[in-house]
């Protein structure tokens, strides 16, 4: 192989010196068991300079987040930084190879890494080289004051240590570090759903769980044993202010969450995975759509009628006539079938064949009134019920039993019962006979 290939192969696929910076890093405690926070530790250092020589002036840095000189333990009002430490003045051993100086971190109130910046730099001051590849430890002692001030995992990858070596700055996380603090231990590990905050003994909860994120919950267990429910508009809570009312609220106030499963046990006349919409009574007998106030407000056979059905609002004022009104998709109803359009146009009636709160009544025939000059079916300029919207001519009026007769209803069909002098299934024809049902009579059979 010529030879310029094989420096070039040599320079790409070297490792870097961060890749083997050190080995064999660790740092451990004077305390036995569970390391314990607020007091002064006496820390040793070990690690093995991999692919470098450590010569007379050189710096090993040691990040150490969440360490701190403050006399401030965990929780203490207000907080405080602690004071740095200047080179050569850190008590430590071997003191004859190496000194030391310790910069205290920023304090933040509530932070995730208060003290994040603490660092402490030893800088090698004997002549000797301090060969790669061989185990070498320092003792930082107890009356340099450094203490955790909250916990840490084991193996923290917050830990690093570093050198100017190489001639930058290069870090990498140390190998291994001792548990400080109690974790989570004492709330189940977090149950195997969360993630322990080491630094405050907490747990941060998985989605499903209880994650102050993403989630809406009234109760979450600190150990993250037990599932949330999804959330929804509170429909019955009371407003905070004129412009702020029905906060998200687990299963929206209209059931009970069912902590070992996550899921909702909605209250009568609820239904949805949140409890937030409304049953349609008895699902529409089968004779109709259960639709959401947002999705009737876009349909023309939804009452009250409406041809102005591009907005996707509803309401007359424009402050509501919006799609942020709070219960557009919250309140259900049905909207029933019929054998004949229903709407405000042209051969389109403003009735539907199907009615009722439940669509479970089939209306009797209509037709034009007998006894009237005028077509009473026909809605052209007439208002529809509740609506601001009249029809366009050729629109139909439903006119039950034209009239002239009642409607009764069997098993919810609806039949003409004709008055004295009508007959047909509409009642629309004038006869000195009558009929009732379908069946013909003679009035003076009845006398």
């Amino acid at each position: 192989m010529p030879r310029f290939l094989l420096l070039l192969l040599l320079l790409l696929f070297r490792p870097s010196l961060s890749e083997y910076l050190f080995k064999s890093t660790q740092i451990a405690y004077d305390q036995t068991g569970a390391v314990a926070t607020g007091e002064a530790l006496e820390i040793t250092f070990a690690f093995k300079p991999w692919n470098f020589n450590l010569t007379f002036g050189d710096l090993i840095y040691v990040r150490m987040p969440r360490f701190s000189t403050s006399t401030y333990a965990q929780g203490s009002e207000g907080g405080s930084a602690g004071s740095n430490i200047a080179m050569d003045s850190v008590q430590l051993g071997p003191s004859t190879i190496w000194k030391a100086s310790w910069t205290e971190g920023t304090w933040c109130a509530g932070c995730s890494n208060p003290y994040n910046s603490s660092l402490l730099t030893l800088q090698l001051r004997d002549v000797n080289a301090i060969v790669r590849r061989t185990l070498h430890t320092v003792t930082v002692y107890k009356s340099n004051g450094i203490k955790s001030y909250c916990g840490h995992p084991m193996n923290s990858q917050k830990i690093m240590i570093g050198t100017n070596a190489s001639g930058t700055d290069q870090y990498m996380s140390v190998e291994n570090s001792p548990l400080v603090g109690n974790g989570c231990q004492d709330k189940s590990s977090c149950s195997l759903h969360g993630t322990c905050d080491y630094c405050y003994n907490t747990c941060i909860c998985d989605e499903g769980y209880g994650n102050p994120s993403t989630e809406i919950y009234d109760y979450v267990r600190i150990d993250c044993g037990e599932r949330t429910c999804p959330a929804g508009k509170s429909i019955g809570s009371l407003p905070t202010s004129s412009t702020s009312a029905h906060p998200l609220k687990e299963c929206s106030d209209n059931g009970i969450c069912d902590r070992q499963v996550g899921q909702c046990a909605c209250f009568d006349g609820w239904e949805g995975l949140s409890c937030d919409r409304r049953v349609c009574p008895n699902k529409c007998s089968g004779h109709g759509i259960c639709a959401s106030m947002r999705e009737q407000s876009g349909m023309s056979n939804a009452f009250p009628l409406s041809r102005n059905v591009t907005h996707r609002g509803y309401g007359t004022r424009p402050e509501t006539r919006n799609t942020t009104a709070w219960d557009a998709d919250f309140m259900y109803s049905c909207v029933c079938d019929s054998s004949w359009p229903v709407g405000l146009d042209h051969g389109e009636f403003q009735a539907a064949e199907w009615h009722g709160a439940d669509c479970s009544l089939k209306r009797c025939p209509g037709g034009d009134d007998p006894m009237t000059a005028a077509n009473e079916t026909d809605c052209n300029g007439k208002q529809a019920e509740n609506s601001l919207e009249t029809g366009k001519p050729g629109n139909g009026c439903y006119v039950e039993c034209s009239n002239r007769g009642t409607c009764i209803y069997e098993e919810g069909i609806g039949r003409c019962k004709c008055f004295q002098g009508f007959l047909g299934e509409d009642c629309g024809t004038m006869s000195e006979f009558g009929m009732n049902f379908g069946e013909w009579f003679d009035p003076a059979w009845d006398e």
